[in-house]
């Protein structure tokens, strides 16, 4: 069975059978997804007729990579997720590459980060401020001050 027929279930397909049961099988995302860098996904799932209704629950499971939206550091996150859909005899055929591409997009994260309290860049000298801590915002808070104090100063002083 080719990669893309594993995902397309036909109704015809369940007359002799009752039952189809796919497990661990490599699914490709695509590259069509900005925020989603890299993934190493599996998909397994289980297929029933019942009647006229086919019913499927599933999980699509493994690694996905991103670029952390503070400290732009590429990280690995392990993923698990279910999911459950159903088709009828009348739509013949079904895509569940589609459905579990959708599963896929709505779990990915709007802004990915490397973890919760991730302190980003500095925006003045671009160090990893989880990596090391600058006193650019210090520096920069003194000057600042110092700026507005020198001229009240100048301001008094005529």
């Amino acid at each position: 069975m080719e990669f893309m027929e594993k995902f397309l279930l036909r109704f015809d397909d369940f007359k002799k059978q009752k039952t189809l049961e796919i497990k661990d099988e490599i699914f490709d995302i695509g590259s069509e997804i900005e925020v989603l860098k890299q993934s190493e996904l599996r998909v397994s799932f289980k297929a029933v007729r019942y009647g006229e209704i086919i019913s499927i629950t599933g999980v699509v499971f493994g690694t996905e990579t991103f670029e952390c939206a503070r400290c732009l550091k590429i990280f690995k996150k392990e993923v698990k997720i279910g999911f459950e859909c159903s088709f009828a005899q009348e739509d013949g055929v079904f895509d569940l590459g589609d459905e579990i591409k959708q599963t896929v997009m709505l779990d990915l994260p709007m802004q990915p980060l490397c973890f919760e309290e991730c302190r980003g860049l500095c925006h003045i000298c671009g160090c990893n401020k989880n990596d090391k801590n600058c006193n650019c915002q210090e520096k920069l808070n003194i000057e600042f001050i110092a700026e507005k104090w020198s001229k009240i100063k100048k301001i008094n002083s005529k």
